[in-house]
């Protein structure tokens, strides 16, 4: 995570990208059936933004993990700004997701994942991340909401991973978000290079994670202890985000996006039990 570390508040640039109101309007319509009221564990938290949004979305208290101690840094510099009542219903930690074990005693009603999974290289840490979600959710009827790479099966995620670099100039373009493929170590991922643009088209951040197959993490659910419905929720363009985009003339930008490079995100939601 020393990668990480360096970028610190830099990352905030992610959610400044054109997509990123795609992003957060998606995640709050997966969430919105079990955050009201819930006690919140929020995986990968990086700088806040979404342990902030899920108090605003209507959970009673937020935990937000992170393995990089800048961007816990930088979460508690921007918690600071929050007021007080906030403030005491947020809290953040260095940990890892993979091998973290339970938080507390008290439990968490709902994890939250976002782009936390593409950071498993295989099924092996896929499985550790699950079982931490496992372990914290305190009710069987708890729940796993994560944002990570496309849902992909494992026949069509070489072809998928070809079409996307043929179009990852055009996605730079309209995005500010450059995606270049390259075959994973593990011989059934591929690892994910993502830099990040400005305005004027200058690099902010680079990153890289990993795309897997829903096989694997379908079946890395199951050996974590999540045994209910596992399901990848389609990508919309909800009402919202199409009224903002009519407003900013960007109606185009959102029309290419998802018809025809399509949504660079997915949304999974997992139960621990039936």
């Amino acid at each position: 995570m020393a990668g990480y570390d360096a970028i610190g508040e830099k990352y905030l640039f992610v959610k400044q990208i054109p997509t990123a109101i795609v992003e957060r309007s998606n995640l709050y319509a997966a969430v919105a059936p079990y955050v009201k009221g819930a006690r919140v564990l929020d995986l990968a938290c990086g700088y806040g933004y979404y342990s902030t949004l899920l108090l605003e979305w209507g959970a009673s208290a937020v935990v937000g993990i992170d393995l990089s101690a800048a961007m816990i840094g930088a979460a508690e510099k921007r918690r600071e700004m929050l007021p007080p009542t906030v403030r005491e219903a947020l809290q953040y930690r260095v940990g890892d997701a993979i091998s973290l074990g339970k938080v507390d005693d008290e439990g968490f009603d709902l994890v939250v994942g976002a782009w936390l999974l593409n950071y498993a290289a295989d099924q092996e840490g896929v499985e550790g991340m699950l079982t931490t979600a496992a372990r914290n959710l305190r009710a069987p009827n708890g729940v796993f909401v994560g944002i990570c790479t496309p849902p992909v099966r494992m026949k069509e995620l070489d072809e998928y991973a070809a079409w996307n670099n043929r179009t990852a100039e055009r996605k730079k373009e309209i995005l500010r978000m450059e995606l270049k493929y390259r075959k994973g170590a593990w011989g059934k991922n591929w690892t994910v290079d993502a830099r990040i643009f400005d305005e004027h088209g200058e690099e902010v951040v680079a990153f890289s994670g990993f795309h897997l197959p829903t096989e694997v993490y379908s079946a890395a659910a199951r050996r974590a202890g999540m045994q209910g419905l596992l399901e990848w929720i389609p990508v919309k363009l909800l009402d919202e985000v199409r009224e903002e985009a009519l407003k900013r003339n960007e109606e185009e930008l959102f029309r290419e996006y998802f018809d025809e490079l399509g949504p660079h995100f997915g949304v999974v939601v997992i139960k621990k039990s039936e």
